[in-house]
This record gives C-alpha cells, structure tokens and sequence, in this order.
C-alpha cells in the first residue's frame, strides 16, 4: 500500500460480510474509505506514526447498520414535537398526558400524537373523540396508531375539518361512525388526509431539528444509514440542503411520495440526486394499509369482523402513476402488505417490465405473501422490504385480528429467502419504539412475541443470515453496495464496535450486546 492509513482498528472479530474474507482482525482506513483488511499483524505493520490506532480487545467489527424502510423524520417528530403513545397502556394514560399537553398549549393550538395501540391498552379499545374531548375540551387533537394506516380526531379537529354524519370517505378510507351514524373520530387510511390536511406542518427549520434528532438516536443504534420512505418536496429540497452544507449526519436513501395521502394531487417525480450521503432516486406508493390495525387487503376475512381491509389502488392505476418514473429509470417502492395488495403490485411491476428495462422495484413490507407471490416475486427482479421487528412489537396484535392459518405466515423471512428474493430488514419506525437492529435481528432469529408466543417457528432465520439482511442486503437494496454494507477494501468505512458476537451469543442475550461506537467513513461519531 502506497500511503499509510489515517486509521487501524485491530485485535478484533471482524464479520465482514464479504463473501471473500468473511472474518478478519482488523482494517485499515485511510481518506474515510477501507484500505485493508487482515490479520493483526498485516495490517498493523501498514501503520505509521500518525496512525491512530484503535485496539478492539477481542470486540466484535461489523458494518454500519442499514435500517431499509422506516420515517427518519417522524422518529424525530415523535423525540422533539409529539406526545409519543406507544409506552402507553390505557386510555386513562394517554387523557393524562393529553390533558398535561393541553394545559401548556396557546388556545388553538393543535395537539398530536402517535403510537397508541388498542391491543396493548387495559380497556381494549381504540380511543374516540369523546375520550379526547374529555381530556382537553375545545382543543383540536390529532392521534395517529402506532401503525399510522389509523387515526382519531377531537371533535374539534372534526369541525375544523369538515367531517360530519354527511362526510363520505375518499377512495381507499373509512369513516368510522357511531349506531347514529355520528362519526367516532377515528379514521382509516386515506380518510386520515380529512383531518391530517389541515394540520399545520412542520417548518423546514423544525424538519431540521427532527432529522438531526433521529439521526443522533439512529448513530448510537449502530445505524449509519437508512431510508426514509416517502417524503414530500419541502423535505426532499431539506435533504439536499443539509447535505450540500454537510449537516446530514447518516447516509440517507430518501424515497419521494408520488401521491399524498388520500388526495387526487400527483406530485412531480424526484430530480434523481446521488451523492456520498444523500439518495433520491425512488418513488413511494401505497397499496393498502396495515396488519396491526387490520386495514391490509387480504384474500381472506380477518379473525374479527367480515373485512378484508382496504386496497388503495388498483393495477391500472398503480401502473398509470409510476409509467413515467419507470421509463425515467426511477426505482417503484410500494407499500404492500396483505396479500390481496401483493397481487396488485406484481401485476403492475409486469406491466411495467413489458415497457422496457428500468431498475429493480421493491415491496414494502410484504407482509404476507403466497408461496405463488414469493415466487412471482423472485422471476420479477423486485426487492423486498420485510420488518422482524414487527413480530416482536405487534405479533400480539396480529394474533388478535388474523385467521389462525395466517398468523405462522405473516413476514415468512426463510420463505422470502427460500425464493431467491433480495430482502432486506427493515423496522418502519416509529411504528416500534424501539428500532434497535440487534432487536431486528433477535426477532427474526426468534420470531417471539411480546407475550412469549412464537408465530411461524419455521419462518425463522440464522443470526448470520439476519445481520447480513441488515447490512449488506440493505446496500444492495439502493445500488449502493459497491460503497457500502461490507468491510471491504474500497468502501467506506463506515463501522460498529460490538461489545460480543451477535452470531455467536445466545439469541436471548442480543439485546445485552453494547454498540461500544459508530464510525462513519472512519470517524467515531457515536462512542458509549
């Protein structure tokens, strides 16, 4: 090697996630990037007296995690702005911090939230405008589930909207309503735009605030890149500002929302931006709604009631607004849960293969696929997006809303791999509250929920092939594994120092394994 390195790490366990050397001792990085990988010996004998040199002890080197799918920017919402409901465990809970965050709010002002789940609060039941009435009378008060495919509403917030008994839902959305026919408050899917089109939106400036929140939280995570997906243009325009004055402190693949939330509009596809930190080159749609909530489109009725959710689009129309962003060479991601939306989307991803060769869409979330799906899947080039989280955070709630002969099917990861698919894992936070990839990667070994029972045993993955499909798979999954996701010479050196092997420790015990530091391009910029 011509220049000595900048940076060496040694006397550890590298788990590279190159098929070439999949373990080593230590790296050497120089200009950010890696510049060798070896034994102790070899690599250390690169050092000069400039090099800093970093001794692992034995600690466990592996690459900067990648979480596929979730909302940098509401992680930071809910840390900064937000009455964050997921720790929450009853409607008497929740009214109190509602009514704390009344008495401290101007008159008039709107009063959010997230994350409340009915499946885990003491009355079982969602809360309805009467409950936040109760709380904070005369104050406009949006909540959104934790899922965020449901919401509810004051009755205030309903007035200002415009919802009454006479309100029809918009395409793909429900309007839940009383025995007088009254709305409740809560809304399905694009019926949320009602009441969420007139919440005021954050500034650019507190977006700012948000981003940097989550990312502070995502680097002590181990997380040093991720995608945010589905953002509007006031935040894409954000990104490229912070990154352009290098504030963007992780590397981010940001997917742009081709239609808003229950709205007519189409929004302009993305300028296509490729730079070190930043990624604009995907375009986010919507198929259906969620399995926690029970609005994902399914073939087959849902345990509870004579519903198979809500699909929000249909092939023709899918096809019609992403066309363009094909042929443009922009990738499709598109958020598709049960498996009557699967079909859907497969049937579009065809339609648009016929147009001519583009890039390889993926499918969020793919909660439940058939075998027929997997495989469809598979022969269509499409990535897919699955969280193993979910199972850990809301399998109680999927055990409580679907069909005993879908809940060992829901998120199939050894099937999805099985098919020869690309996956990569995925949390969707804040969905969860904790978005941890060591949880991600423990709940894909263990497929457990919070109540102990294990959903689909057979669906379960090895722990190398869970921490592969939170590193490398994530890279491959944006283009970007020529950069990134491996300890390979050439790379970026963007790594965590683990306090144990997560390959090698009891599944049980992963959540006990420290994130000792995160290096982004050989620069510590999280240390315990």
């Amino acid at each position: 090697m011509a220049s000595v390195p900048d940076l060496v790490l040694h006397g550890g366990n590298l788990l590279t996630q190159d098929a070439a050397r999949p373990r080593a001792e230590a790296l050497a990085v120089r200009g950010g990037r890696i510049v060798a990988v070896g034994s102790s010996d070899e690599v250390l004998g690169l050092a000069g007296p400039g090099t800093r040199r970093v001794d692992l002890g034995g600690r466990t080197l592996v690459p900067g995690f990648n979480d596929a799918h979730e909302h940098v920017w509401k992680v930071g919402d809910l840390l900064t702005r937000q009455i964050d409901l997921r720790p929450m465990r009853s409607l008497v809970e929740i009214a109190g911090a509602l009514a704390v965050a009344h008495a401290r709010l101007p008159e008039g002002g709107w009063l959010l939230g997230r994350g409340y789940n009915e499946a885990v609060l003491a009355e079982g039941r969602q809360p309805t405008r009467h409950d936040l009435d109760a709380a904070a009378p005369g104050r406009p008060i949006h909540l959104t589930r934790t899922c965020g495919h449901i919401s509810v509403s004051s009755s205030r917030a309903l007035a200002l909207a415009g919802v009454t008994a006479n309100t029809e839902p918009p395409q793909g959305g429900a309007i839940l309503r009383d025995a007088r026919g009254e709305p409740t408050g809560i809304l399905h899917e694009t019926a949320m735009s009602l009441v969420g089109s007139i919440v005021p939106e954050p500034s650019a400036a507190e977006l700012e605030v948000m981003i940097l929140a989550a990312a502070r939280r995502q680097l002590a995570l181990g997380i040093t890149s991720a995608t945010d997906a589905g953002v509007a243009p006031l935040l894409l325009d954000l990104y490229r500002e912070l990154d352009a004055s290098g504030k963007l402190p992780f590397r981010v693949n940001v997917m742009a929302i081709r239609r808003p939330l229950g709205g007519p509009e189409i929004l302009p596809l993305p300028v296509k931006t490729v730079t070190p930190m930043l990624r604009i080159d995907t375009v986010k749609m919507f198929a259906d709604g969620g399995l926690s909530g029970a609005t994902a489109a399914l073939r087959s009725r849902y345990r509870h009631a004579d519903d198979r959710g809500l699909l929000r689009i249909g092939t023709d129309e899918l096809v019609e607004l992403t066309r363009e962003a094909h042929l443009a060479g922009l990738r499709v991601a598109t958020h598709a849960i049960g498996d009557r939306a699967i079909d859907v989307v497969l049937d579009a991803y065809q339609a648009l293969a016929q147009l001519g060769p583009g890039p390889r869409h993926r499918l969020e979330h793919f909660g439940l696929p058939h075998p027929d799906q997997l495989a469809r899947a598979a022969r269509l080039g499409a990535v897919v997006a699955p969280q193993s989280v979910f199972l850990h955070a809301l399998g109680t709630t999927f055990r409580r809303y679907l069909p005993d002969e879908l809940v060992g099917r829901a998120y199939p990861l050894r099937d999805m791999l099985s098919a020869g698919l690309l996956m990569a894992l995925s949390s969707d936070a804040p969905v969860v509250a904790n978005e941890a990839p060591l949880l991600g990667i423990r709940s894909a070994i263990l497929r457990r929920d919070e109540e102990g029972v294990v959903l689909g045993p057979d669906q379960a993955l090895s722990a190398e092939e869970a921490l592969f499909a939170y590193t490398l798979a994530g890279a491959q999954a944006t283009g970007d594994d020529a950069e990134r996701g491996s300890l390979s010479c050439g790379k970026w050196a963007d790594l965590v120092i683990l306090s144990d092997d997560p390959t090698r420790v009891d599944p049980e015990a992963l959540l006990d394994v420290s994130i000792d530091a995160t290096y982004l391009t050989g620069v510590p910029v999280y240390e315990r």
